[in-house]
C-alpha cells in the first residue's frame, strides 16, 4: 500500500513512496549509493532517527535494497525522459559515518551533510546542479567527481579545500578567488592550513565551479 513504511532487509527489494532501512546491529560505515543517476533529491541527517535511513520519494518509484550497512537506491530505466512529480528526501542517522556513491550521473542533488562524517563522496559520472554542505572533517577527506557544471560546495570557516583538476575548468570560485579558467593538471586552494580538510578531485571537465565558507 503506498504511503505505508516499508523496510528493506537484505537482498530484498522495496518499491514505495516510504521507505526504512533498519540499523544494523554492529554498523560501521553506512554507505549509500544511487547506482543509475539521482534526480530531484535532498539528503540530509536525521538526529533523532532509530532506523538507518529514511526515505521519501517522488514517482517514479526507485526500487531501494540493502545488505547490512549498504544501501543501493535504483530508479527504473528511462526515468529521467518522466516528468518528476516532487522532489525525493532521504534522512541518514548520523550515529553511523557514511559514504556516498553516484553512479549514472545526477541532476538537482542537495546533500545536506551538515552533522554526518562523511568519509567519501564519489560521482562516478556527470553531474549538474549539486549542492554539497559539508561539515568539520575529523581528518583529510577525498571526494571524487566525474565531469560537473554548476557545482556548490560549502564548508565550515578555517577548514582548507584543495580542487585538483584532470582537465579544463571555468568559472571557478575558492572563496574570495576567482578563475575564469583553470588548465588541467593544476591543483587550487582555497588556504593553506593545518586543519583537517577536504581535496576534491575531478577527473573530467567542470564549469561553474563554487566553494565557499557557510
Amino acid at each position: 500500500m503506498k504511503g505505508t513504511v516499508m523496510t528493506a532487509f537484505a537482498s530484498k527489494g522495496v518499491r514505495d513512496e516510504h521507505v526504512a532501512v533498519p540499523l544494523p546491529a554492529v554498523p560501521s560505515v553506512a554507505r549509500l549509493s544511487f547506482d543509475n543517476g539521482p534526480e530531484l533529491v535532498t539528503l540530509r541527517p536525521q538526529p533523532e532517527l532509530t532506523d538507518l535511513l529514511e526515505a521519501r520519494f517522488g514517482m517514479p518509484l526507485p526500487l531501494v535494497w540493502a545488505a547490512d550497512a549498504n544501501v543501493h537506491i535504483a530508479y527504473p530505466a528511462g526515468t529521467r525522459l518522466l516528468r518528476r512529480s516532487h522532489p525525493s528526501l532521504l534522512t541518514l542517522n548520523p550515529a553511523v559515518p557514511w559514504a556516498l556513491d553516484v553512479h549514472g550521473g545526477a541532476a538537482h542533488l542537495d546533500a545536506q551533510l551538515t552533522g554526518l562524517d562523511v568519509r567519501s563522496v564519489t560521482f562516478h559520472s556527470g553531474a549538474a546542479h549539486v549542492r554539497l554542505v559539508l561539515d568539520r572533517p575529523a581528518r583529510a577527506r577525498v571526494s571524487r567527481l566525474a565531469a560537473v557544471e554548476d557545482l556548490r560546495v560549502e564548508r565550515p570557516a578555517g577548514v582548507p579545500v584543495r580542487v585538483g583538476f584532470a582537465r579544463a575548468a571555468t568559472n571557478l570560485r575558492l572563496d574570495d578567488q576567482w578563475y575564469g579558467a583553470v588548465s588541467g593538471g593544476l591543483t587550487q586552494a582555497t588556504h593553506d592550513g593545518d586543519a583537517p580538510g577536504y581535496q576534491m578531485i575531478e577527473a573530467g571537465g567542470a564549469d561553474t565551479v563554487t566553494v565557499v565558507a557557510a
